[in-house]
């Protein structure tokens, strides 16, 4: 927690105010707040340190990067003296604090925070007091006075896509003193400034890897459009790599805001969980391999798994249904929840763990656009929910465990996209998730025999790995199920007729009661028959 608030009053050497953040954009508070500084009797000179990560605009793959920043301070600061305004390489509190080793002994900085960070204990600034002290340097943290003014730049970005009104209310927060032409000239240099995410993100992966070492001949994106790309990376000795980039990412990140960045904690848990499978998991299923990881500038580099191959979700939808890739798989994950030891906490602590869980288990079955949903079926999905978290268990649970994560050669498959992994899950959950998929893919295909083959394969080889913890998994698969089936329809669009049926199948599914289930594979081979009762 961040204890020393006030400033120490100046003691013969020169006083350095800091004043670090985003910016995206500067508004009458961050104005306010630099004023204060500059007036404060013991204050020499203040330092704007902009942090050199872009925010995107809500609701948009658009973002605004540092020069729009850089840009409007200059506008809002002309006429004040004694400021400077620096961009930061990357975190702009970490180039606030490199600020003790270029001041003189004596000195003394303030180190300026909003008022949100500040009043949730901003832990970054723990050891200041201390790490000061050693240095012969005087530091306090202090409030940034905003003068009550509530104005958040996360709601400003959003302003600049909603044309007059959103004018109007950006207009608004801009410091006072301003002139009509300079307030213009401000909203123009925002408008004109919205960059395309993939193509800043896109830089910045190439100039972090160029900084590593690592020459790069072609870096594109995996699939185009997404906010958290993924990187296919090629050198110049022609290997080929995938790098995940997520430095710009906010605290705030959501996980379930499809056009949010990619929350920074999941590269080092993507990168614990592949250390975790290579040491306890014996298999010949193919995993990446860790070839970089840059913690400060969030940066994970992973080797090819199964060059050249494709992935188990284009065979389904060739209406391929191998039965011996449903066999490794499903053999993959007993042993991940059969772990043969404890599995440490992959998101830094088992309560981070639980509440990584959670999220995932809510994502999955509250996001099926509820409200639009029958209420028993929502009844249901609640009880699912209940049961499923109150069965949770310590095991690797991979959580995203789908088609999409699978690839397939002839001789092996390999499993991918491990970010979404914890130690704490149900079993339940990642086996209903993963037949969920092939149910989908056997009503569309048209393909019942083939699919069921495939179902009785996947299921009896789990069982039989996982024994004797079968009967305590099992009542909730069938209802998994169903509820994949729901959610997967909830996130694709297509052809209403077989949307319905699909629906009428996930409704029938999850309305079967845990104590009546004796053979899963006997109403999962029926739900791709057409053999269950259609009405809900």
């Amino acid at each position: 927690m961040v204890s020393n608030i006030e400033s120490h009053p100046k003691a013969g050497g020169r006083c350095v105010a800091l004043f670090p953040g985003a910016f995206r954009p500067p508004h009458a508070a961050h104005y306010t707040a630099v004023v204060d500084l500059v007036t404060r009797p013991e204050v020499d000179e203040v330092v704007i340190i902009i942090t050199n990560r872009h925010r995107n605009i809500p609701g948009t793959t658009k973002v605004l990067d540092t020069d729009v920043a850089e840009q409007i301070w200059r506008i809002f600061v002309q006429g004040l003296a004694n400021v400077r305004i620096e961009t930061a390489p990357g975190s702009g509190v970490k180039h606030a604090f490199s600020y003790l080793d270029r001041v003189e002994y004596g000195d003394s900085i303030l180190f300026c925070l909003g008022e949100t960070d500040f009043g949730e204990g901003d832990t970054r600034f723990e050891n200041l007091t201390e790490l000061a002290a050693r240095k012969g340097v005087n530091a306090s943290v202090i409030v940034a006075p905003t003068g009550n003014l509530s104005v958040r730049a996360t709601a400003l970005r959003a302003c600049l896509v909603k044309k007059d009104t959103g004018k109007a209310i950006f207009m608004s927060a801009m410091p006072a003193h301003l002139s009509r032409p300079q307030h213009e000239e401000i909203w123009q240099i925002c408008q004109s400034s919205m960059k395309n995410l993939g193509t800043v993100t896109l830089h910045k992966v190439r100039v972090n890897l160029k900084s590593a070492g690592f020459e790069c001949v072609n870096v594109d994106a995996v699939k185009h459009g997404k906010p958290d790309e993924v990187y296919r990376v090629q050198l110049t000795d022609s290997a080929r790599y995938f790098v995940k980039y997520a430095n710009d990412t906010v605290k705030a990140a959501r996980l379930t805001d499809p056009l949010s960045l990619k929350p920074r904690q999941r590269l080092s848990v993507e990168r614990r969980a592949i250390k975790w499978l290579r040491a306890n998991v014996q298999d010949d299923t193919e995993l990446p391999n860790v070839v970089y990881f840059d913690k400060a500038n969030k940066i994970l580099m992973l080797s090819e798994v199964c060059p050249g191959c494709d992935s188990l979700a284009h065979h389904l939808e060739q209406g391929v249904f191998d039965a011996s890739v449903a066999r490794r798989a499903t053999r993959f994950m007993a042993k991940c929840h059969k772990a043969p030891r404890r599995v440490s906490p992959l998101w830094g602590n088992q309560a981070s763990d639980i509440n990584h869980w959670q999220s995932m288990l809510t994502l999955r079955l509250a996001n099926n656009d509820w409200d639009k949903l029958p209420e028993q079926v929502q009844s249901n999905l609640t009880s699912l929910h209940q049961a499923s978290d109150a069965a949770r268990i310590n095991g690797f649970m991979h959580l995203d465990f789908c088609p999409k994560n699978v690839l397939v050669n002839k001789e092996h498959i390999g499993i991918i996209d491990l970010e979404f992994s914890s130690s704490i899950g149900d079993p339940a959950y990642d086996l209903g998730f993963f037949l969920g998929h092939y149910v989908i893919a056997g009503i569309c295909a048209s393909k019942p025999v083939a699919c069921q083959e495939m179902l009785r394969e996947a299921l009896s080889t789990y069982q039989k790995a996982i024994m004797p913890s079968w009967p305590t998994i099992s009542p909730r698969v069938v209802a998994f199920v169903g509820a994949t089936i729901l959610y997967c329809c909830a996130e694709k669009t297509g052809n209403e007729t077989a949307t319905r049926s699909l629906m009428s199948t996930g409704y029938k599914l999850l309305s079967i009661k845990p104590h009546n289930i004796e053979r899963v594979d006997t109403l999962l081979c029926d739900a791709v028959a057409g053999r269950l009762n259609q009405t809900v």
